[in-house]
Parts: structure tokens; C-alpha cells; sequence
């Protein structure tokens, strides 16, 4: 017996462009526009997921009017996945539609095989793994549907991989912004090998592979296992599939993947380098730029030994889905060179502009030193070797200063910039709690014990040896320190063991008094006596109320562990934290209005007396 086609409540969601909340708000309210439609019910349950008919779905959307696609029955067949589709098989029946425009679902078994040899008699795409395949009428219904509601092949496998399968894989990869940053990558090494002659050798990630591919005359495959599969989505996506190029830029990404296998992928990228070959790697700051010890280390070390590295970028955070607050970073490493120095850039709080980075990227493959770079910092392998890290944290290009100092007048426009800005007040809803209050209340000392607190001393600095113009901040409770940075090489080698904060951690001093903030960006040297306490995954409050209770509540005299902090409930704390935050805001922008206003009453006082300011009273505004 056929089975009816079914969406998910997360496919309906999909298809009519809307949130999934959305949906679960038109199940509990039947009522449109004053007469009863009810939202259809579920004909099965799956793994614990509600099912729904296909037909019933759209038929639905259609009568009431709702979700924002008015094209729902064109797009739903494309989301409504057999539970027994893998999807290899999907991929291999798109292919063999793509080269033989034949409609699949009245195909029986031998059929199906001899279409398979009929369009691969070379079996060099799919003959002998379509040979494997029996026939599936809802598969082979499901895959002509789905191209019939595509804009093509490559359109069908797109739609199908961003469905079901793909959620219950649960797959979270790359974002757009570091696949759009590899493109720029690979487009900057095509051009320095000669542009038209130069093949990809694509990742193992496939949609990835085929974003990068977009930008080549062809893609380079083997007869291997591997080869088959990227020929098959070759012929999907319409890229030329060649045995051999006069150069090729390699791809490979080791995002996810332990340190030993990543360590062993890019020993493995560096060694099959040829003189016109560069190779592309991506992977986590931690492996790719930062400091590493024991065996690691050595085995890094001798990778880069060869002296080929042309380039290490470490990315900024967010950049992958599955792990937000991790960094990753990318080589780009250039066979036939042998050269003791190299380029590296951080570019964790840059704005990223892809045009000056391709630019910078061209210049480090041309070993450039003479050229201005708007990223990247030369630097020397020697300490990489040692030991070091391969992008020190902060690390930018070296930027001509400005002569002379500011004018008072400067000063004065400088200043009225905040000062007139209206400060908008911060304002939040609270209502009186429902039921009888039992406060709580644990100390921090029961926090760290029950693992949900930690605490991280911090370092002593000598601070008159700050740089200027240093990317690493020093931070302290009190901000007494708050203008001191470091140049991130000099953090590296004179700081060495020193801890760096993290989004979201709080620096605290006991003594005189108790004093708090929070880091929101991370990645800072924390100056002794203050301390760091940074919380763990399921701790029962957050920072900003952390600091907010060391600020207002805990005693003079007595020591940290002693402060007691409310037990709350996982939404009370997270609504709580939220509040202060903003509550933080406010209070920052207040006093940079204060510190603004105090320059400019000094700057004024000053530009008056020295005769450079005069001061127009008809056109001096004054608030009130």
C-alpha cells in the first residue's frame, strides 16, 4: 500500500515561511477570520514526531490564507521526505534524473539498473552503486516531486538538504559569512597560480565544495569512493569533473575534528604541495593559530618546518554553528616555498573588508614586504617552532601613526559628538510574582563546590611597559587600567602562563572593597589583585548579576566565597541577567555623557584661556 506523503510541524513551518512557534500558536487557536478551521491532526507518530498529511496541509494553508507562500503546493512535495530515504540514494537518483531526464517512479528494479548502465557504461559515476538499489515507489515518487517542484537539479538538491534528513542529523555547519571569507580565499590563490589553468581540489564537505566551486573552470576527482560522490554532485550541480590540472588549490577543512586527525590532515595537505599548488585549510584557532604542547606541538611544528606557510588568519567567533564562542582559522600554505617568515592576522574584532583581505592574501603569496597590508603582520617562524603560538591573539598589521596633537577645538567638536545625544531612559516591566517567595540563597563558595563556579586568579603586570598601540587588553575590577594594552607579542613572551578571560566572565577584587564588571568580549590579561570567577554551563545565575551582587550586596572585609548570590530557576536567572544587563548599558552611556561633558568643560576652560576658542552664546544650545 502507498503511503501518504507527511510533513513534520517544523516542515509545515518551512513551507509556509513562518517561525516554528508560529505553527503551534494556529493548532491551539481554530478560529480564522470568525469561522472554525482546524488545523489537520496528526496521521502518525515517528520517533516521538508528530506527522501530518501532505495534502491535508496545504489544502489547510490554502482555505485559511495563512504563512507568507503562496506557492505552498509547488513547494511542499520537496519537504515531504519517506522515512526510509538515505541520503546517498537521494543524491545518486538526482544524478541519474540529472543524465537521463527520465521520470523514475514507474521504473521497476531491472529498469532502474539498466537506465544505470545505459548512461554510465564506463561505470564511472553510479552504474555500480544504482546495481545496489532495489525499486522504492515512494523514493522514486519522492525524487521526481522533488525535481518538479525545483528550479532544476541543482535547485532539488539544495531544497533537499537543507530538509528533514538534515535536521534529524542534526548538522550545524558553517555560516555564511566564513564560507563567503574561503571564497575570497580560494578566487586571491587561483589568480596568484595563473587563473584559467587552475582546478579546486574541494573539501569533503559538500556544500561547501560546491560554493568554493562556483569560481573554477573545474573541479580535480579520482576514481576513489570519494571521487564517484563529487562526480555525482558534479553532474547535480553542473561542474566540470578533470583527472589533471597544470595547478589546483586544495581545500580542506578539519572543522570538528580531534586534534590528532586535524594535525594529520594538514601534514597530509602540506606534503602533497607541488610548485604550482596552494593549499587551503580550515579548522579551529585552538589546533590552526594557538599555542600547543607535548606532542602536538612537535607535530605542528615539524608540518611548518618546511617553511611553506604563507599565511595564518585567526577568524572571528560565531563563524560555526555548532560552537559559537569557538574561533576558527585558516592557513594558506604555498608548495615550492621555502621561507622562514610568514603573515598572520587577527581578525576576532576587525570589520572584515573581503576585497583588502583578498589583497593582503595576494601580497603574502608574492612575498610582498614592501606593500602596506590593511590585516595582516609579518613575522618570523622561528618562535612558531619554539613552541609559540602560529597568530598571537590581538595581532594586527603595523599602521603609520599621526603627527601632533589634537587641537582644543578638535577637542570641544570631539566631545559635543556625545554631548548632544539625548540620553534615553531604561525602563523595565516587572509585576508581582504569583504564589509565596522562599528565597534561596547559596554561597559562592557552594558554587564552586557544586561546580558551577570557577575561579581564576590573575597576573601580575608591570603596566609602564603598556603599549599604545596594543591589541591585548589588561583589565581590572576597579578599571584603573582601563586605557593599558599590550602588544600580542610581548603578552606571548612575557605573560605566558597568564589566564585570558572569556565572553562573560567577571573580574572581581576582594580588597579594599568588593568591585565587579563583566568582559564581554574576552580574550583579556587580567592585572593582580583582581580575580577572575567565571561561570559554568547550568549555573543557577548569571554574570552580570554576579557583579551586580559583589557591587551593591557583599560586605566590605569579607572573603569571596562567603558572598551569597539566589538560587533561581533557569528563566528567572536568564530574565534577570538580562535586565541588569541593560540596566549595565545604561549606566555605561551615562557616564560617557559625564566623561564627555568633563572633557569638554576642560577643553573649553582651556581653548578660552589660550585665546584658540571663542564661544558663540546666541547659538550655544542648553538643555532644559
Amino acid at each position: 500500500m502507498e503511503r501518504r506523503p507527511t510533513l513534520t510541524l517544523t516542515d509545515v513551518a518551512l513551507l509556509a515561511r513562518v517561525s516554528r512557534p508560529v505553527v503551534s500558536m494556529w493548532r491551539r487557536r481554530p478560529r480564522v477570520r470568525g469561522q472554525q478551521v482546524p488545523f489537520p491532526s496528526a496521521i502518525a507518530t515517528v520517533g516521538g514526531v508528530k506527522r501530518f498529511d501532505r495534502d491535508e496541509i496545504v489544502t489547510w494553508l490554502e482555505q485559511t490564507g495563512r504563512g507568507n507562500n503562496p506557492e505552498a503546493r509547488q513547494d511542499a512535495p520537496a519537504l515531504s521526505i519517506p522515512d526510509s530515504a538515505d541520503a546517498q540514494h537521494v543524491v545518486m537518483l538526482l544524478c541519474l534524473h540529472a543524465m537521463s531526464g527520465t521520470e523514475l517512479a514507474n521504473l521497476d528494479t531491472a529498469e532502474l539498473h539498466a537506465l544505470a548502465e545505459q548512461i554510465d557504461p564506463a561505470d564511472e559515476i553510479l552504474q555500480r552503486e544504482v546495481h545496489q538499489l532495489r525499486a522504492d515507489p515512494d523514493l522514486f515518487s519522492y525524487v521526481d516531486d522533488l525535481v518538479g517542484a525545483s528550479y532544476g537539479v541543482s535547485d532539488a538538491l539544495a531544497r533537499f538538504e537543507s530538509g528533514r534528513l538534515q535536521r534529524q542529523a542534526a548538522e550545524r555547519g558553517l555560516s555564511e559569512g566564513v564560507v563567503e571569507l574561503l571564497c575570497t580565499v580560494c578566487d586571491a590563490a587561483q589568480a596568484h597560480l595563473g587563473g584559467e589553468s587552475v582546478a579546486l581540489v574541494p573539501p569533503s564537505d559538500h556544500r561547501l565544495a560546491s560554493r568554493l566551486a562556483d569560481g573554477f573552470p573545474g573541479i580535480l576527482a579520482g576514481p576513489a569512493v570519494s571521487g564517484r560522490d563529487l562526480r555525482r554532485r558534479a553532474v547535480i550541480e553542473g561542474f566540470e569533473v578533470i583527472t589533471e590540472a597544470r595547478g589546483t588549490v586544495r581545500v580542506v577543512s578539519v572543522v570538528g575534528e580531534s586534534e590528532t586527525v586535524a594535525l594529520d590532515a594538514l601534514d597530509e595537505l602540506v606534503v602533497s604541495l607541488g610548485p604550482t599548488d596552494i593549499g587551503i585549510a580550515l579548522g579551529s584557532a585552538a589546533v590552526l593559530c594557538d599555542e600547543l604542547t607535548g606532542n602536538a606541538e612537535q607535530r605542528r611544528s615539524q608540518t611548518l618546518r618546511a617553511g611553506n606557510l604563507a599565511m595564518a588568519i585567526r577568524l572571528p567567533r560565531g563563524l560555526w554553528k555548532a560552537a559559537h564562542q569557538q574561533s576558527l582559522a585558516v592557513w594558506i600554505v604555498q608548495g615550492g616555498r621555502h621561507n622562514q617568515s610568514l603573515r598572520m592576522a587577527d581578525l576576532t574584532s576587525e570589520n572584515i573588508d573581503l576585497t583588502d583581505l583578498a589583497s593582503d592574501i595576494s601580497a603574502a603569496l608574492m612575498l610582498a614586504e614592501a606593500r602596506a597590508y590593511r590585516y595582516a603582520r609579518g613575522g618570523e617562524l622561528a618562535p612558531v617552532l619554539a613552541g609559540g603560538p602560529v597568530v598571537p591573539r590581538g595581532v594586527r598589521a603595523v599602521r603609520l601613526g599621526t603627527a601632533g596633537s589634537t587641537s582644543h577645538l578638535d577637542q570641544i567638536h570631539t566631545a559635543t559628538l556625545t554631548t548632544s545625544e539625548p540620553v534615553l531612559g531604561y525602563d523595565v516591566t516587572a509585576a508581582p510574582a504569583p504564589g509565596q517567595i522562599l528565597l534561596k540563597q547559596r554561597s559562592l563558595g557552594e558554587l564552586v563546590a557544586a561546580g558551577q563556579l570557577a575561579m581564576k586568579r590573575g597576573t601580575r603586570i608591570e603596566i609602564g611597559g603598556r603599549d599604545l598601540d596594543g591589541t591585548v587588553r589588561v583589565l581590572t575590577a576597579d578599571a584603573n587600567v582601563e586605557d593599558a594594552r599590550l602588544d600580542p607579542f610581548d603578552a606571548v613572551r612575557l605573560y605566558p602562563r597568564a589566564t585570558r578571560t572569556e565572553p562573560g566572565d567577571v573580574i572581581f577584587l576582594q580588597r579594599p572593597r568588593p568591585l565587579a564588571r563583566v568582559d564581554l568580549e574576552g580574550g583579556a590579561l587580567v592585572a593582580s589583585p583582581s580575580r577572575i570567577l567565571r561561570l559554568q554551563p547550568g549555573a543557577s545565575i548569571g554574570p552580570q548579576v554576579l557583579a551586580a551582587i559583589i557591587n551593591l550586596l557583599a560586605r566590605p572585609g569579607t572573603d569571596w566565597q562567603t558572598w551569597s548570590a539566589p538560587d533561581l530557576h533557569a528563566s528567572e536567572a536568564e530574565a534577570l541577567d538580562t535586565a541588569l544587563s541593560g540596566a549595565a548599558q545604561y549606566l555605561a552611556n551615562l557616564q560617557r555623557h559625564v566623561q564627555a561633558t568633563h572633557d569638554l568643560t576642560t577643553s573649553l576652560i582651556r581653548g578660552v584661556a589660550s585665546g584658540a576658542v571663542s564661544i558663540d552664546p546666541i547659538n550655544t544650545k542648553r538643555a532644559g
